[in-house]
């Protein structure tokens, strides 16, 4: 696989920050969950708008203030809880699935903690 000069710079920068292999793990991990859960709340605003529904309408449909629906679906929300998403999903007329799953035996192989698959 030929990797651009961009993603070289990328691998060299992250090699130089995270001199250990488990501060960079670490680091990909965090990433990992972030871009996930941005990907999760990026679906539900999508179904949102697409459904013709307001933001203060969604809050309101969940019992909560209209800024809290607008941190969340904007990403910037802290401490989301699991229950106020599904709230959200609820109120949307869809589910999410989750699935656990063993990781991978080789340590090369391990998938992110965290992924989301839009249907």
């Amino acid at each position: 696989m030929h990797k651009s000069k961009e993603s070289a710079a990328f691998a060299e920068l992250l090699a130089e920050t995270f001199r250990a292999a488990g501060e960079r793990a670490a680091h990909e991990r965090e990433v990992a969950k972030l871009v996930a859960f941005a990907e999760l709340l990026i679906a539900l605003d999508e179904i949102r708008a697409g459904s013709q529904l307001s933001k203060a309408e969604l809050a309101r449909r969940i019992g909560v203030k209209p800024s809290v629906v607008s941190r969340l679906l904007d990403g910037k929300g802290r401490n989301v809880q699991l229950d106020t998403v599904a709230d959200v999903a609820d109120a949307l007329d869809v589910y999410i699935e989750m699935r656990v799953r063993r990781q991978p035996k080789r340590k090369q192989a391990r998938h992110a903690p965290i992924e989301v698959i839009a249907a």
